[in-house]
């Protein structure tokens, strides 16, 4: 039974992938055994639910927490803490075996947790699927989850829709697809009913077909369901993807695998050096030294302070809109040195929008873009002035409600000619607004009924109020092509959106679609028995049927239409017909040239994504923290050059134009070039346009062998490869495809730029914090491990070694070291964390200063330990160990110096711990100063550890059965002011420490120098 499941599934596999668009539509109708006209059976589409299963990306089915508790498991510092626990349990000694068990669980806990939470984000941000589909079933249209979609089904697709599986095409009306997602090309493929010969077709050629997950911005269309699911060209990419990545390591896990073989190694020969210094003749005592020894070298807390730095770090960057899946990436984030980005959606808004428009009479205006939201003021300007940041508030906005005749014809055309229609999200959902119906358009009026259920700008909307947020922006939602969307939000500034004016009684009785072979589009628009005829399109298609143009005038507008091309805008002729004498039948029966002749010609608008208003800011701060900012993008080179020097990737005024068309490239140029050739160019271009999925990796690749650090982004299911290979791959939350989420480290929840250089100083941020618990650690450890070593001499009557701290005693100070840690690691970035340049890659992060202030403070550390270790052992009445195995058998009188020496070591070691962080919180910067005190003394963590120290200290040494039977230790006296005196020494240490290196180093903060950027 179970061999003809399994060969009716491949089957059903193999015929999904057949080459359906080489077939006649009714070779495929007869294929899947379905009807066009009726569709299948609810009975037949249940049972081909059973054969082909649904309509889904198996990673769609949630996170995999076995997978991601895996990642967790990989951490050698937990298994080290585990046999540790595991030798302390064979050794009787249960505290300290809980406490490392306790330790590891916790870590493996803190991790799993935020990286399984960010799996469960990114679930809920899947949007690759409609979740209803318009299908045929049973002779009617009906709606289903579009996960109930089975090959043979009838799909029904229009505007607006989010195509839900793929399907070979047999009606389209104006059908144009945005495949984007797929094939990375920004302009929408308009399909045809084409049969193709080659099984071989390239899928962007294959008109005749539409893909899951690709986008519909204009026109309709009907096709017999082909493949679902996995068997999907989108889940085809998806299966070949796997999780190869969470293998990798970072730099940071490098080191600290380093580190940890490392202080294995230490350990093991820390135990050797104890037990040889006994010639090997073991007991209870020994043993619990060799403890002691062992963990005195191994950082008992440091996975855990590391994990919840990670886990907060990675919380904070939720906050800024950016989900971490990999918690590792963070430190790789703050090292980053080139970013390859996206320009739609992610350096731009991804809004086609009107920011410029021309009159022969009036002259150029600029129009402020905010997106998608009807609002913005109109600006009079003195030819293509780039000034125009500097336009909003100078009181020369025209009023846009009271505006001449010539200006009325020219936005009454954007509006009218023009298929589209926007509204706004009310209460989270969209409104009841509906664009026009497209085919309905064709040949009948439209009534004030259907006008009124068209969402209108409110009187507050309609008045020009300047720039709104994001947010705002983001209410709005629009259905139609792009560019004529651009034209319809035009429209609405001026208060004559097509709404409005078909409620004020317009109406569109026909609509003369566009073409390719002409490049314009009219409709003719009746209103008080007045026919007029509003044409658009290409200028130079458009100027010939103009009447009301002499020839130099005509070479005059073409001159504009350069200027404005040359500023990457995409231009935009309107013009005008009235027939004042034709009646609306005769209208019907004129043929097209006709209508479209003795045109009078109204204006030019220039229609592009801006970028974000934050986006030039974000580029100049990258640029201030050494980081290069290059655009990859499908779009021109004209346009690409523009929006790169419009937010600073570029800069005119710097560069000499040789050295700006070296920086420039397209995607066939870069393409063509080897890999010495790219190699050998002094820099790799800040610009390619054209831009291919191919391209971008072989740009990541010419990247990673400058040893650069490079994030990338992408939206697409064809730049899921390089974000696989980038050190950091940045995937769109809003816009981006579901394989390319699942190939990322991080997921942007707004498509900002911006928010990748917020996610930057935050990398950098717990970089920096990282270093500083690092070192604050490495000084704990090698002042206790050579304090041990060092006490090796002192020896009881018997000749066997003495440990100057007990097994509790080295578990407290783990557990005093934690909190300062703890507040290391969620420290504010300096001042300067984003002008300093990236850190060279090839460097550890144990570079040569931390190893340098370790010796240093670590060195002086063990000194004074040693200093109130033997002071009360062998001066004031003391006459060294006299009791023999004193841990095991308190003897008193003569186990008391010894007893008493360790109080004082574990008072001064404790103590001296917590002023060690306060020397730790910077390398070189004064941290005893007036400004430093305050920030001491405000410190809740450090302050609080300081009280319960003491206070625990207390408890410890002055309750007699928890001194000698628990710590085995004694209560102090005059010792305190011993312990006072070294504290107060440590602190001016350190301080003439840093004045040192302030005066013979070299400064850690220096302005970076980019070439090509702020040199040339």
């Amino acid at each position: 039974m179970s061999n003809t499941v399994t060969h009716q599934m491949d089957n059903a596999v193999d015929k999904q992938r057949q080459a359906w668009y080489t077939l006649p539509v009714d070779q495929v109708e007869a294929g899947w055994e379905t009807s066009m006209q009726q569709g299948l059976t609810s009975e037949e589409a249940a049972r081909r639910q059973t054969i082909y299963g649904f309509n889904e990306l198996t990673s769609d089915s949630g996170p995999q927490w076995v997978r991601v508790l895996a990642r967790q498991l990989l951490d050698l510092m937990n298994w080290i803490f585990l046999a540790l626990g595991v030798a302390s349990y064979a050794l009787a000694d249960y505290v300290t075996g809980s406490v490392l068990v306790a330790l590891a669980v916790g870590n493996v806990y803190l991790s799993f947790s935020q990286e399984y939470a960010a799996e469960q984000t990114l679930a809920a941000l899947r949007s690759l699927s409609s979740p209803v589909a318009s299908v045929v079933r049973d002779g009617k249209i009906s709606k289903v989850a579009s996960r109930e979609l089975v090959p043979g089904d009838i799909l029904v697709v229009e505007s607006g829709d989010s195509v839900p599986a793929d399907a070979r095409l047999f009606f389209v009306s104006n059908l144009e697809i945005d495949e984007a997602l797929l094939t990375g090309e920004s302009v929408p493929v308009v399909k045809q009913l084409l049969d193709l010969e080659r099984p071989d077709e390239p899928l962007g050629d294959r008109v005749n077909m539409i893909y899951s997950s690709t986008i519909i911005p204009k026109g309709r269309g009907q096709a017999i369901v082909t493949a679902t699911g996995m068997n999907t060209e989108i889940g085809k990419v998806a299966s070949k993807l796997d999780e190869n990545k969470d293998g990798d390591m970072t730099r940071l896990q490098k080191s600290l695998n380093k580190m940890y073989t490392v202080l294995i190694v230490a350990s093991v020969l820390c135990v050797l050096i104890v037990l040889a210094s006994v010639k090997f003749q073991a007991n209870y005592d020994v043993g619990m030294y060799s403890m002691t020894a062992a963990l005195s070298v191994l950082p008992a807390g440091l996975t855990t302070v590391m994990t919840v730095t990670l886990v907060l770090g990675g919380k904070e960057m939720t906050n800024q809109k950016a989900i971490v899946r990999k918690l590792k990436c963070l430190e790789t984030l703050g090292s980053v040195t080139n970013i390859f980005s996206d320009k739609t959606g992610t350096l731009t808004m991804a809004k086609m929008v009107v920011v410029r428009f021309w009159m022969p009479d009036a002259g150029f205006f600029y129009v402020q873009p905010n997106g998608l939201a009807p609002v913005g003021n109109v600006y009079p300007t003195n030819g293509l002035t780039d000034q125009v940041n500097e336009l909003d508030g100078q009181g020369n906005a025209i009023d846009t409600q009271q505006v001449s005749p010539a200006m009325t014809s020219l936005v009454q055309c954007a509006a009218l000619c023009n298929m589209s229609s926007i509204h706004r999200h009310k209460d989270g959902q969209s409104s009841s607004a509906s664009s026009v119906d497209q085919a309905s358009s064709l040949t009948v009026p439209i009534d004030e009924k259907e006008a009124a259920n068209v969402d209108t700008p409110t009187d507050q909307q309609k008045k020009p109020t300047g720039t709104v947020d994001d947010e705002d922006a983001d209410e709005w939602v629009a259905n139609g092509a792009p560019t004529e969307v651009a034209l319809q939000v035009f429209a609405h500034k001026f208060g004559m959106g097509k709404p409005e004016l078909l409620a004020h009684g317009w109406s569109v009785v026909q609509e003369l679609p566009f073409d390719s072979s002409i490049k314009r589009m009219s409709t003719v628009c009746v209103k008080d028995q007045s026919a007029v005829v509003y044409t658009k399109g290409a200028a130079e298609r458009i100027l010939p049927l103009c009447s009301n143009l002499a020839d130099d005038q005509r070479k005059s507008v073409l001159s504009v239409m350069d200027d404005l091309a040359a500023n990457g805008l995409r231009v935009m002729a309107l013009a005008e017909r009235s027939l004042p004498n034709v009646t609306l039948d005769q209208v019907k029966t004129m043929a097209r040239d006709n209508l479209e002749s003795n045109l009078t010609f109204l204006g030019l608008t220039g229609i592009y994504d801006p970028p974000r208003p934050e986006s030039r800011q974000a580029v100049d701060e990258a640029h201030r923290a050494g980081i290069l900012v290059h655009m990859l993008t499908g779009d021109h080179e004209i346009t690409a050059t523009a929006i790169a020097k419009e937010i600073n990737i570029l800069d005119d005024k710097t560069m000499s134009k040789e050295r700006l068309r070296a920086l420039v490239m397209t995607g066939t140029q870069f393409d063509a070039m080897t890999d010495d050739e790219i190699d050998q160019l002094d820099q790799l271009p800040l610009v390619v346009a054209r831009c291919s999925p191919e391209t971008k990796v072989k740009m990541i690749q010419a990247s990673k062998r400058r040893q650069n650090i490079s994030a990338m982004t992408g939206d697409g299911v064809n730049d899921s490869p390089s974000l696989r290979i980038a050190d950091v791959g940045i995937a769109m939350g809003k816009n981006g495809s579901d394989v390319a989420k699942q190939a990322s480290d991080i997921i942007l929840t707004d498509d900002n730029f911006a928010t990748i250089i917020r996610a930057i100083a935050e990398g950098r941020r717990i970089y920096q914090n990282m270093q500083r618990f690092l070192l604050y650690y490495w000084i704990c450890l090698f002042g206790v491990a050579l304090l041990v070593l060092v006490c090796l001499a002192v020896r009881d009557p018997s000749g066997k070694t003495a440990a100057p701290l007990s097994t509790l005693q080295i578990l407290f100070l783990y557990i005093v070291v934690t909190p300062p840690a703890g507040a290391l690691s969620v420290q504010p970035a300096s001042k300067t964390v984003m002008i300093e340049p990236p850190r060279p890659p090839t460097e550890s992060i144990f570079n040569k200063e931390i190893i340098m202030d370790t010796i240093a403070y670590g060195l002086m550390l063990t000194i004074l330990c040693i200093i109130s270790f033997f002071v009360p052992l062998y001066t004031v009445g003391g006459h060294g160990v006299q009791g023999v195995d004193c841990d095991s058998d308190y003897q008193p009188g003569l186990c008391d110096a010894f007893f008493r020496a360790r109080g004082s070591l574990l008072v001064t070691a404790s103590l001296g711990y917590l002023f060690v962080m306060v020397h730790c919180r910077s390398f070189r910067n004064v941290e005893w100063d007036w400004e430093g005190l305050k920030t001491t003394l405000h410190s809740k963590t450090l302050m609080i550890t300081v009280v319960l120290d003491i206070v625990f200290l207390c408890i410890f040494m002055y309750i007699p059965a928890v001194a000698i039977k628990g710590f085995r230790q004694l209560g102090i006296t005059w010792e305190w002011g011993l312990t006072v005196a070294l504290i107060l020494f440590y602190i001016a240490y350190g301080e003439f420490y840093k004045l040192c290196k302030r005066k013979f180093m070299k400064p850690l903060h220096r302005h970076p120098t980019l070439p090509g950027i702020t040199s040339v």
